[in-house]
This record gives structure tokens, C-alpha cells and sequence, in this order.
């Protein structure tokens, strides 16, 4: 009998245009869905647990392709990424597969980008990236960014150290204008789910002190909660306390970087302990579910697992269709009670925090 792990995965080498339908259920297959919370009158959207990334995709246009032969129904992309051309070859993927397929069967993402700041600006950039993807709506629009954008990309450090970080903030977007210019742009992305331009509408890199604190979003929100916030979390860097309050809020946490984030030096790694996908928990997870009937996860099968059994959806990028399937084969096993406590214990505080290593507020602690 075959090895149950050499099936394809859900939606994988079907000849026929029809694609299995999105399901609300716990996460068994790439049809999967946790629904997203209720956003004033709209309806409420299912979205894949697991979905395709296109962060530093080398060729985003194939990779997408690909990944939606997989039987991939989540795509991932943002206004910014690849130096704004993986949008537009996103687009081209997605219109071709939906010569095959009917528009609901798909789940499309894209992020605002933060020099858009503002209402008008915000769905100018909408629009933008409307056009880049073929689309007419996306499911799911998040604010990329909590934080300003730079009045240029050459930051002298002597000059921050003198100044503060804030020294190269854009005009209008000073600290003390932040918070109001993050609520414009929450009342033009509220504004775009009215109008059908947005079916869901949430953030990304956001904290409790930019969601709940000073400044906080909820406080002139016409709509809430944000349907995900989409953050970097990985067994390195859990975020615990944001855990609890979005499941409080009723937040859909989406994790990127779960395989480890890609911005840190070798030292940063090392600090850490080595690489995630090599840590002792991670490798003796993977051989440990082995048995007659499954082939033992691969690392990254553990770290996709480990994040799925916390209710937290995830969009893995992959280059490589091996890999784009290696990243699906995550449904037919599951990790124990001490395994994932196991996993648990990787936890490095905000030294784990490995993205945005260039961005002198990664670390997120402004209003």
C-alpha cells in the first residue's frame, strides 16, 4: 500500500477546472479554512490555514503558478515586495489560473505599504495594487506597516544618534501624527471593504500597544476587530502576550518567517542557538513521527505543524515546487502535548525578533 505521505496534496495534479471547495474545518488539507471574524455587516470570510508566500520570490510569477497547480488556494503578496514587481507578477499567475478556476475558489492577500499612509493615499494604493493582481477585489487587505515611512533609505547612524530615530520620519508622519494617520488609513481600508474592494480587512506587525494603547486603533475604529494581524512568529519568537490578546480580540494570527526569520546575520543565528530548523526539539520532533505508514516530517514539516496546533495560519514561500510541496505534506501527522511544550521552550524573547533587521524601529516600541 502507498505511503500515505506520497499522496498528492489537496488540489495537487487534478486535470479538472474545478478546485475543492474552501471549508471551514480545523486544518486537514489545503482546502481548509478558519473563518475570519465578523466585520460589521459584511459576511464572514473563510480563509486557508495554510497559504503560499511571495516574500523574495526569485521568479513570483512561476512560483505562484506553480504553487496553485499544487492545489495551493491562499496567495500571499504585498504593494512592496520584490521593489513592487512581485504584485504584478502575482497578477499575471493568478489570471491565468482563474482561466481554470472561478474567483472564489481563491484567497488572495496584499498589504498596504506605509508611505501610503492617510485615507486618500491608502486606496490610491489599493487601486494599485488592484490593477497589479487583475483583480477587482482582494480577500484580505492589511496595513503592511505600523510604523512611518523614511524621508530617504540612507540613514546616517551618527545622525539618529544624535537626533533619534525619528530624525528621518517623512513629513506628517512625525510620532506624535502617527497614531491619527494609522486611523485614516483604517477608515479608507474600512471604506474599501464597503465598497467591495476588500472582502476582510487587517493588520500586520501590529502590537498590543499600537492595537489596545495609546493610539490604539480600537478606540476610533468603526469596525473591529482587524480580521488577522500577520506577524513574525516562530518557536524563537512566540510573542506570547500577543497570542492571548488577539484570541481575546478574536484576531486570526497569521505567521510569517515560521521557518526562522531570513534578515539575520550569522551571529544573530548563532546567539540564538543555530538555525530553528536545526535545533535538537525541531530534529527529534521529526524523527520521532516516523512510523510504517508516514514518512517522518521533514524540520520544516515540525515548524509549520507546531504553528497550525496553536490555531495560527501560516504562508511559507518556496522557490522550488519541491519544496512549495514539501511545505503542503503538513496534515498526517501531529506533534504531542511534549513535543510542542518541547518546541515551546526555544522561546528567545525579543532577541528571537530576526526581521526587519535594517529598519531602526523594528522592534516596534513607538505609539
Amino acid at each position: 500500500m502507498a505511503d500515505r505521505d506520497e499522496r498528492p496534496p489537496d488540489g495537487a495534479a487534478r486535470p479538472s477546472s474545478r478546485a475543492p471547495a474552501l471549508r471551514v474545518e480545523p486544518p486537514s488539507s489545503l482546502s481548509s479554512c478558519v473563518l475570519l471574524p465578523q466585520q460589521g455587516v459584511h459576511a464572514r470570510v473563510p480563509m486557508p490555514w495554510l497559504g503560499f508566500g511571495t516574500y523574495k520570490l526569485a521568479h513570483a510569477r512561476e512560483a505562484v503558478g506553480s504553487a496553485l497547480q499544487l492545489g495551493y488556494r491562499a496567495v500571499d503578496s504585498a504593494f512592496i515586495y520584490g521593489g513592487e514587481k512581485t504584485e504584478p507578477q502575482t497578477g499575471a499567475a493568478l489570471e491565468a489560473a482563474l482561466e481554470a478556476m472561478a474567483r472564489e475558489e481563491l484567497f488572495v492577500t496584499t498589504k498596504h505599504w506605509r508611505k501610503f499612509h492617510g485615507y486618500e493615499p491608502s486606496l490610491a494604493c489599493l487601486r494599485t495594487s488592484l490593477r497589479r493582481l487583475r483583480l477587482e477585489y482582494v480577500d484580505l487587505w492589511l496595513m503592511h506597516w505600523p510604523g512611518p515611512a523614511w524621508k530617504t533609505m540612507s540613514r546616517r547612524k551618527d545622525e539618529m544618534a544624535a537626533n533619534g530615530v525619528w530624525h528621518y520620519a517623512a513629513a506628517g508622519h512625525e510620532r506624535e501624527s502617527l497614531p491619527a494617520l494609522r486611523a485614516e488609513t483604517w477608515r479608507a481600508m474600512e471604506d474599501a471593504l464597503a465598497q467591495g474592494l476588500a472582502r476582510s480587512i487587517g493588520v500586520s506587525n501590529f502590537n498590543i500597544q499600537h492595537l489596545q494603547e495609546s493610539g490604539t486603533l480600537k478606540k476610533t475604529a468603526r469596525i473591529w476587530p482587524p480580521a488577522v494581524n500577520q506577524v513574525e512568529l516562530n518557536p524563537y519568537y512566540q510573542q506570547r502576550e500577543l497570542q492571548e490578546y488577539c484570541a481575546a480580540e478574536g484576531i486570526v494570527l497569521q505567521a510569517y518567517a515560521s521557518l526562522g526569520g531570513q534578515d539575520a546575520s550569522r551571529a544573530t543565528v548563532q546567539s540564538l542557538g543555530g538555525p530553528l530548523l536545526e535545533a535538537p526539539p525541531v530534529l527529534d520532533a521529526a524523527s520521532a513521527n516516523s512510523s510504517l505508514n508516514f514518512r517522518a516530517p521533514s524540520p520544516l514539516q515540525v515548524l509549520l505543524r507546531w504553528a497550525l496546533q496553536k490555531r495560527i495560519t501560516v504562508i511559507p514561500k518556496a522557490n522550488d515546487p519541491s519544496r512549495a510541496l514539501e511545505n503542503t505534506r503538513v496534515f498526517h501527522f501531529e506533534l504531542s502535548e511534549r513535543q510542542m511544550n518541547e518546541l515551546d521552550s526555544l522561546e528567545r524573547g525579543s532577541a528571537g525578533r530576526t526581521c526587519w533587521r535594517n529598519d531602526p524601529m523594528r522592534m516596534l516600541d513607538f505609539d
